[in-house]
């Protein structure tokens, strides 16, 4: 009976604790089980970039990476620029993610959940 309690103790325990994992403070996912979804797929972000004119002249490339939640409906929150290219492109990117692409939302356990995500865009001459 002892055994049998403390393995139903442990389980129980470990269970609790990778549940525990998924969700920060804020209740936003930071895995769930279907993540969001860009509408249209990578190509998306290839067609509606516009890379700044003066950068282009200047010759400034990178990739910047823009963290962000996208919450229940699919929208885009709380963005910011996690590693900056050149202020140009930062501001590009940010506008690219907050304004022009979509997202199907992400779902957990079967109901639509906010989902905090990383995306890298890639500024390439």
């Amino acid at each position: 009976m002892n055994k049998k309690f403390l393995i139903l103790s442990l389980l129980l325990l470990f269970t609790s604790a990778v549940y525990s994992q998924q969700m920060d403070e804020n209740g936003v996912y930071l895995q769930a089980e279907k993540m969001p979804v860009i509408k249209g797929g990578m190509r998306e972000i290839g067609r509606k970039i516009q890379y700044p004119s003066i950068a282009k002249e200047m010759g400034i490339q990178g990739v910047v990476y823009v963290g962000f939640v996208v919450n229940e409906n699919g929208q885009v929150v709380d963005a910011k620029v996690l590693r900056p290219v050149a202020k140009l492109l930062d501001k590009e990117a940010l506008r690219l993610v907050t304004k022009d692409v979509k997202f199907t939302p992400g779902y957990h356990e079967g109901k639509p959940v906010p989902v905090k995500m990383v995306l890298p865009i890639r500024f390439r001459l």
